[in-house]
């Protein structure tokens, strides 16, 4: 598909946003009519410009004389009325004097404009894992990648560091968008810009633009689906941290959830995180490792950003991200969540637990037995292969009477299908009417029903998807 360079201009209409898009342009922007691959810049670019009408700037379009790039860059997204930020698999080009690539400070100086602004005009995409645009992304970077062993390493140092900081989730608007493809970046980006223009469910409600209506029906939480059939794993894991009283030592404690795929892996996890964990900070979605997440050094920069600690500027092993994290737990209970670590994570569980969670544990252990600190660290890792050859080595099993060695992981319930039983005891948890009479027993047979094969499917993914679709409550009182 050839892609052209657009005959636009900046508009002269007082008021008409101004967008900046930040990607590296090796990977975004590659530009080859011989390939069929798209020129995903070129194509938000597009999709602003036609649909949104709104100006898009490309640093590729600026004209100009033998200007200083990083200046203008920076004034650039000051001037700016909005900032979209494409990340992938390249760091990018570190300009000369910097230690972070343009792209990098791209993103910092936006959010130096939009600093203290409740509804800044910032958002982040990234490729879906194990998508279309996923998978052309690598193949993108591959080439762009370091030759070098060493810096091939720093590379992804930097990169994960930049991917822990834009997914910081302290504020609430540090939300990351996953697109598959090229049109659903189109689609994603023209969505973002008409909300910042004011095309908002409130706009609608006051007549002041036209805009489709939602759907009546409120979608289930997925803390609440996390709660279908989950009984005893999550008894089990709530006995584990009650029975972390008999170990005064223990500074902190981690959880594998396991099943095989689709058993609602993410979902439990949610369900944790607003009941045994209700209390724990910080409060953040769960999220998975960005990639280049590889290294010792880039899963501990990461797991420092997702616990929202300070001036963790080149802590890059374990024990030195225990210094810090003992600071914080002076203060309040702290938990992180590596979500599908064993696909993530270059040797899987043996390696997390040897190489990250051990050293980081016991030198923990040592520095919260010093100060005399109360509070503990909670780590939730999950697999979705149901594998448990994966962990054997590394992990436990909590089993009445043995003592646990909490510098391994401990293993919690294998996640298993849902059955009529569970449906109904969910049922009486969330006070849904059996009215008219039979009401349940129905909605319980419809939420197991495969209707193509008119087969019994407990598969909770499956089960979850049937039951969004019902009217639970005659209400529609999701609460």
């Amino acid at each position: 598909m050839p892609y052209k360079k657009l005959p636009m201009t900046n508009p002269s209409i007082a008021g008409e946003l101004t967008i900046f898009l930040s990607s590296t342009i090796g990977d975004y922007g590659f530009d080859d009519l011989k390939e069929e691959r798209p020129n995903f810049r070129r194509e938000v670019q597009d999709v602003l410009f036609k649909k949104a009408e709104c100006w898009c700037s490309l640093s590729e379009d600026w004209m100009g004389g033998y200007d200083a790039t990083v200046q203008k860059c920076r004034e650039r997204v000051h001037q700016s009325g909005g900032f979209i930020l494409l990340m992938g698999y390249w760091y990018g080009s570190i300009p000369p004097g910097n230690d972070k690539s343009i792209t990098h400070l791209e993103f910092e100086w936006a959010l130096e404009k939009w600093k203290g602004d409740p509804y800044p005009k910032l958002a982040v995409l990234k490729p879906k894992p194990g998508k279309k645009a996923d998978d052309v992304l690598k193949a993108l970077a591959d080439p762009l990648l370091p030759k070098v062993q060493e810096e091939l390493e720093l590379h992804a140092l930097r990169l994960a560091k930049f991917h822990a900081q834009v997914d910081d989730k302290h504020t609430e608007w540090r939300t990351i968008m996953m697109f598959e493809d090229v049109h659903d970046l189109r689609e994603d980006a023209l969505v973002i810009v008409n909300h910042w223009r004011g095309y908002t469910p409130l706009a609608a409600a006051q007549k002041k633009v036209d805009m489709p209506t939602a759907e009546d029906e409120p979608l289930l939480r997925e803390d609440q689906l996390g709660k279908l059939g989950r009984r005893v794993q999550h008894e089990a894991i709530k006995k584990i941290f009650s029975g972390l009283a008999a170990y005064p030592d223990v500074p902190a404690v981690a959880i594998l959830v396991n099943g095989d795929k689709n058993e609602g892996q993410r979902a439990f996890v949610a369900y944790v995180q607003g009941s045994l964990l209700k209390n724990h900070h910080p409060k953040r979605k769960i999220g998975r490792l960005p990639p280049g997440s590889n290294t010792v050094q880039a899963l501990v920069a990461w797991v420092a950003g997702t616990l929202g600690l300070e001036n963790v500027s080149g802590v890059d092993t374990p024990q030195a991200l225990a210094e810090h994290v003992v600071g914080e737990l002076k203060h309040q209970q702290l938990y992180f969540v590596i979500d599908r670590l064993r696909a993530d994570y270059a040797g899987g569980f043996p390696a997390f637990q040897q190489f990250i969670w051990e050293p980081f544990w016991t030198r923990l252990k040592a520095l919260r037995g010093q100060q005399q600190i109360v509070n503990r660290l909670v780590a939730i890792v999950t697999d979705y292969s149901g594998d448990a050859s994966s962990w054997a080595d590394v992990a436990m099993d909590a089993k009445p009477g043995v003592p646990l060695d909490f510098s391994k992981l401990i293993v919690a319930p294998r996640l298993v299908d849902i059955d009529e039983s569970d449906l109904y005891e969910w049922f009486d948890e969330h006070e849904v009417p059996d009215s008219p009479l039979g009401h349940r027993k129905d909605l319980a047979q419809r939420a197991l029903m495969d209707e193509e094969s008119g087969e019994f499917d407990g598969t909770p993914l499956h089960v979850f998807e049937r039951l969004k679709g019902e009217r639970l409550w005659p209400e529609g009182d999701y609460s």
